[in-house]
This record gives C-alpha cells, structure tokens and sequence, in this order.
C-alpha cells in the first residue's frame, strides 16, 4: 500500500510539472525579492583540510563551535554538472543545509559546465572546442516521454531541472555561467565605432570564454528560465556575471537562433526575457575606474582611494542599467530587472599602478555595501573569503583580497582575520538587525563631502553609518564636520568605529559638530519618541496582521473591559503618520490601517487607554 500511494504522489506531482510550464517570460514579469540585503562571498578553495562545512563556519560563525565568523550571510556557491554527475546531484545537500543552520541563505549558485561525455564537439575556433554544452538545441520539453518533464536528451535542460529540483530550497539567484564575456580579443570594452567592437558587430566565438556563439549562450538563458520557473516561480536567472555592457547589448538585440540571433516564431524573444537579474562583476583598481587622461600632462590622474572604488562599482551599475533602459527594461516597455554583485573588491597591497591596502580595502567593504544598499543592489557577493597567498609570496591585486589570510597552509581553528575581514564582521554585526531606511537618508541632507545611509533597527533606535569622502590619489586621509538635522531631535549618539567587533569600544557622542574621518563609523541612538522603557500592560490582548505589511494591516485588539483607545503611528524618527480613536466595546475587534503609501521601513502602533500605553512595531515593506 504504501507503494501504492508513493507512486500516486509522485504521478500526481508529475502530472502537476507538466501541465505547471511557464507560460510567461521576463517581459511580463519579475518576481518581488522580500529578503533583506545580504553580505556574501565567494568560498573559494582552500586545500583539502578545508572542507565547505569549514569553510561556512569561519564565514558565518558558528556559536556551537565558539566560531566568531567573519559576518557572511550566503555564499556564492559553484554547482557544475561534472561535479554533480561525477559525484550525484545530492552531494551538496548537507553542506547547503549546514549553511542554513549557521544563518546564511539566500545564495547565489553559478551553473553550466559540461561533463566531457555532454560538452558539445564542435570547433569554433582552431583547436578550442566549445564549452557549451551539446543538445541545446533539441526541444526543451518532450511531455514526460522520458520520465521527467523535460527531454532527457537535451544536457543542459536536464541537468538543470536536477539540479534545481534539488536545491531550490537554498539557492534563491541561479547565474547561469561564471562571466561568458570574458573577453580574448580586447574588443569587448571598445566604444561603438571602433574596430570590432561588440555595440556595432557580433563576436567571434574564439572572442569569448565560452568558445562559441553568443547565440548559444542566449539558449542557454531561455533553457534556463523555462525550467527553473517551472519548478520555481519565485527563483531569480540572472545573467552570468558580466564585465562588459557591450555583451550584455549583443544579449538584448539577439534571440537564441542559431542563425544569427533573428527573432522568429521558433526563437520570438530576445535575450532580455530569459533573466530576471542583471549580474555583474566589478574591480576598480583595473577597470580603468581610478583614473582619467588628462591632455595637459600627457597622462593620466589618478584616483586610487576608497570613495572612488566605491564610486567605480556604482558607475559599472549606470553603464549596464543605460544598455537595459534602451531596450524597454525599467518598467517602461518591459519590468526593471533586480541587480546583483557576484565578485567585486580591491586588494589589500598595492602591486605597481594599481590601487591596494588594507586601510582601502577594508574602507571600500564598508563604503560598497552602503553604496548597494542605497542603489537597489539586492546582494554583494566579495572576492573572496581568504587571500590566496602571503603578503610575501602575493605578486597580483587578486592574492591579497579576503576576509581572512592565506588558510590553505593551516587547518581550521587557526585561520586569522584580515583588516577587511574584521570591518565585514563588524558591519554585519551593527547592521544585522537594521534595515536601509531610503527616507530617513535623504533626511540627512548629506554635503557632497560625506557619505552615508540611515538604517532603521527592529528596536525603534538608528544607525547612522558616516564618513568624510576620501578625494587625494593613494590617500585614506580625509576630514569633515557633520551635525543631524534639529528635526530628527537626537541629542547624542553612541559611535562604534570599524573595528567594534575586536574592540567592543564604545564612545558616547553629541549629535552635534560630529568629527568624520575617511573611515566609517556606525552612531547608533533610540529615538526617545518612540522608545517606552515599561509600557503599561494593558487588559486588552493587541497584535498587528500581517506583519511585515506591503498594502495594510489590521491591529488586533481582544479584551473583557470596554476602552477608550488612542492610537497613534509614528516612524522611526517620531513624525506622526496616522492618529486615530476607537471605542472598544469588550469584544474581538479588528482595525484596519492603509499603509500602501508609506515608505518602506519600520514602524510604531502606539497605543494608550487609561491604564497606560502599548507599543507595537509593524515594518512596511
């Protein structure tokens, strides 16, 4: 019987698969994220004694363990079908499940990668094979013919369905592969007009990593798309980490036929409906973010500090949201897409022109997380967890980036945090429960010489996170003044510096004639409107559905005495939002509350009868 009833489940669910294929695409919609921002690395790896539970323990922490961590809230996690077939599509389960328990979620898992067995064979370039996989262009689906909904023998369609069949618990972005545009020809950064350039003309496959046509990858968008929506509506594809927005052009004006990327019935839509994130990978110190020609001297000034890095992950962002915004994508012809960082840093020692140490480096963690945060970046995944070489032994920016040091030459439980390492957990640990309060920013007037972000915390106080802007080449130095406005009526600040979580050092200061430095600081403060020490207890029983809200909620009031009930709503800075009365008659009473055009953050239902005052807190999203 009960193999009876196994196998009628599972026609059931498979009947359900079959008949549940996405009938839509990007060009109608993407889903809503309803996470919070989160903080993420590439694990890399780290030799044999470092295995991925290892490595998620020192990254998150683990207080079973008594492991502090490095303030990691997901991974950027590497799931190649080699890796999958040669081992079962299972082994990751327990790692993934053990990143769970130690807080981390949300990940991002970079896809593609054919055994030799399913790589296609043919040579687009001399003596290269591609690094696609073979099939890609048999039917996607074939109606269970094979038992399982997608045609078995197309690779990559059915890898995928596997894979996400399996690990769509955890991993929320799927990227499908790891930068297709790395570019072998030089022409991948050239200005429209120039000799080759990818605006006006269309690769050759021996251009790219992938080693075969840009149409080809497109396909494997669409193939991506069709089946992780199918298994999962509310799952993210994203577009594979790119570098350079002339790829991302040659994505949005092609389709995936063969034939040159024309939109036919068979191919109808262009590589822009087959991903709901943008994906990008940026480095300033050698993307030419840090400096300018200049004609009077015959070279070029340099900017190489914190702010500007900072600065050069913002700008990468501006140059692909024009490609998307030419094509419709910005809620104008088609839905924005939501946006993401799968590798970005600077290093740690400077290596000839380039910018490097740990006093940027760490100044740039801090800066560029604010900096997403505030530009509807969802996630930053930071190369990377620990550096791959000693300071003495490191010859390229790349070996001396991580939150730790060099942790191949030793075994778990001596790894040692870097500069950027300590900065990273301190900033999770001072932002873990806040939330970027967009409005409460834009009410601290910043000058152009201060950057900054407000954040709104679960207990009704704020973060403040404030620096002066750095500006001299090679300089972390820089100084400014700041006072918060009168009206938000905070008359001092506890302020905590990049190193609190190593320190635990914290200096009580005026909210006034407040003294920054290029290095950030977190000033934290309760807003003494909405902070009650005690509040009464009332005979009424009150609670707030649902809770977070995006449209209204509903304040729940139960009791055995009639009251007369003042309610008031105040942000998180005291300004009142809504007030109103009600007379409770001793019954089950249900208020509603509009809160559809309120700002995104938290809130306070303060509620006060003749016995005293409550305090409950909705947060609006």
């Amino acid at each position: 019987m009960y193999k009876i009833i196994t196998t009628l489940l599972t026609f059931i669910c498979f009947s359900w698969m079959l008949n549940a294929q996405v009938n839509f695409t990007a060009n109608n919609q993407v889903p809503e994220y309803n996470g919070k921002f989160r903080f993420g690395i590439n694990p890399g790896y780290h030799g044999s004694d470092w295995r991925d539970d290892d490595l998620a323990n020192i990254a998150a922490g683990n207080s079973s363990l008594g492991i502090e961590g490095a303030g990691v809230q997901a991974f950027r996690a590497y799931l190649p079908e080699f890796f999958l077939e040669q081992w079962g599509y299972e082994v990751e389960v327990d790692d993934f499940q053990h990143y769970q328990s130690v807080g981390m979620d949300n990940h991002v898992a970079f896809i593609g990668y054919p055994t030799d067995e399913h790589r296609e064979t043919t040579a687009y370039c001399p003596n290269h094979q591609s690094e696609l996989f073979a099939n890609m262009y048999l039917d996607i689906w074939d109606g269970g013919a094979n038992g399982t909904p997608v045609n078995d023998d197309n690779h990559y369609a059915l890898y995928v369905y596997r894979m996400v069949s399996i690990y769509q618990d955890y991993v929320k972005f799927w990227e499908v592969w790891n930068e297709p545009d790395f570019d072998h020809s030089g022409n991948g950064y050239k200005d429209p007009g120039q000799s080759g350039n990818w605006w006006d003309n269309v690769p050759e496959p021996c251009d790219m990593d992938i080693r075969a046509p840009v149409f080809a990858y497109i396909r494997m968008l669409r193939i991506s798309y069709e089946v992780i929506k199918t298994i999962d509506p509310d799952a993210y594809v994203a577009i594979g980490g790119l570098g350079f927005p002339s790829f991302l052009d040659l994505v949005m004006r092609h389709s995936d036929n063969p034939d040159n990327g024309h939109v036919t019935n068979d191919y109808p839509n262009t590589g822009g409906a087959y991903f709901d994130v943008m994906s990008y990978h940026v480095y300033p110190h050698i993307d030419g973010s840090l400096r300018e020609w200049n004609n009077d001297i015959g070279n070029f000034d340099y900017f190489r500090h914190s702010d500007a890095a900072t600065d050069g992950v913002l700008q990468k962002q501006l140059d692909f949201r024009a490609v998307l915004d030419a094509y419709g994508y910005n809620d104008q012809l088609y839905p924005s897409k939501k946006w993401i960082v799968t590798e970005a840093n600077i290093p740690g020692i400077a290596f000839g022109e380039d910018m490097g140490s740990d006093e940027a480096q760490r100044n740039f963690t801090i800066k560029t997380r604010v900096a997403c945060e505030s530009n509807d970046i969802l996630q930053i995944d930071f190369f990377q967890l620990a550096r791959k070489k000693s300071p003495e032994d490191s010859n390229s920016g790349f070996d001396a980036m991580g939150l730790f040091h060099r942790i191949s030459n030793i075994e778990p439980s001596q790894e040692e945090l870097t500069d950027q390492g300590i900065a990273s957990q301190t900033m999770t640990e001072l932002l873990a429960d806040g939330t970027y309060d967009a409005t409460a920013t834009e009410d601290l007037n910043l000058p152009s010489n201060i950057g900054g972000a407000a954040y709104a915390n679960t207990d009704g106080s704020y973060t403040f996170v404030l620096w002066a802007k750095t500006t001299t080449d090679r300089s972390e130095s820089a100084a400014a003044t700041y006072s918060l406005p009168a009206s938000m009526d905070i008359a001092n600040l506890e302020k905590r510096t990049w190193n609190f979580s190593q320190t635990a050092s914290v200096t009580n200061v005026s909210a006034t004639g407040i003294s920054l430095t290029g290095a950030p600081v977190f000033l934290r403060s309760r807003s003494e409107t909405v902070s009650i020490s005690e509040p009464s207890s009332l005979s009424q029983t009150l609670d707030i559905f649902p809770n977070p809200s995006q449209d209204n909620f509903q304040l729940s009031v139960n009791g055995t005495t009639t009251a007369d009930l003042k309610v008031e709503v105040v942000n998180v800075i005291g300004e009142l939002i809504e007030q109103r009365r009600f007379i409770y008659t001793g019954a089950r009473t249900v208020y509603d509350f509009n809160c559809s055009d309120w700002a995104t953050g938290t809130y306070f239902v303060k509620v006060l009868s003749a016995e005293g005052l409550e305090v409950l807190k909705v947060v609006v999203e």
